[in-house]
């Protein structure tokens, strides 16, 4: 049995709206607030790749796809680099996606398995080879070539790390609250010593 993540309507429509709107904001904010530019092109590094996959994680493919790709074009539109906007949509919203869809395939929502590895890998190749393929066409094979070994693997490389790290707890706590499965929350190994 699969995981259940984002659904616009049922029960719990307006926590999942909610969750929809603040992860979309979250990707935005990653993406604006720590911003080194990459010297010779018009890139530059950030941490929205963290949010994408965690939404993609905590929300699943259709979740991930919105708040990945609306909220990374969004922050291309707000930083001046609106001519980026309709490649991040496409690109960042299918990274969420696959991360997504993979995680979803974990039969256990509490601790790390190999779903969320595989899903975080497919949708750091995803971000990789997208705006290799968009650099390439826009700006030159050199730098396309030299914006991926550096500033794009560097952020799914902490996107990664983050999400794997913090993504099983939340998505526990997410799960008991949108969907009243307490026997699965995670607990402090101090209180119930078996979740080690």
């Amino acid at each position: 049995m699969e995981m259940e993540y984002f659904r616009p309507s049922g029960k719990n429509s307006a926590v999942n709206i909610a969750l929809l709107a603040i992860m979309s904001a979250l990707v935005t904010i990653m993406t604006l607030v720590i911003r080194i530019p990459y010297p010779g092109t018009s890139g530059y590094f950030n941490l929205g790749d963290t949010m994408v996959m965690l939404g993609g994680f905590l929300l699943g493919p259709i979740g991930g796809f919105f708040a990945g790709g609306v909220g990374s074009a969004v922050a291309d539109v707000v930083g001046g680099y609106p001519h980026w906007a309709p490649f991040t949509f496409i690109i960042k919203g299918f990274e969420g996606m696959a991360v997504g869809y993979l995680s979803s395939r974990a039969r256990k929502h509490v601790r790390l398995n190999s779903w969320d590895f595989i899903a975080v890998l497919v949708g750091a190749v995803i971000m990789l080879t997208g705006y290799f393929i968009a650099q390439m066409f826009l700006i030159g094979i050199a730098v396309a070539i030299g914006e991926l070994v550096t500033v794009n693997l560097a952020q799914v490389v902490i996107g990664g790390v983050v999400t794997l790290l913090i993504g099983p707890t939340i998505r526990s706590y997410l799960r008991t609250i949108n969907y009243g499965d307490p026997e699965n929350m995670v607990v402090p190994s101090s209180e119930n010593p078996s979740n080690e």
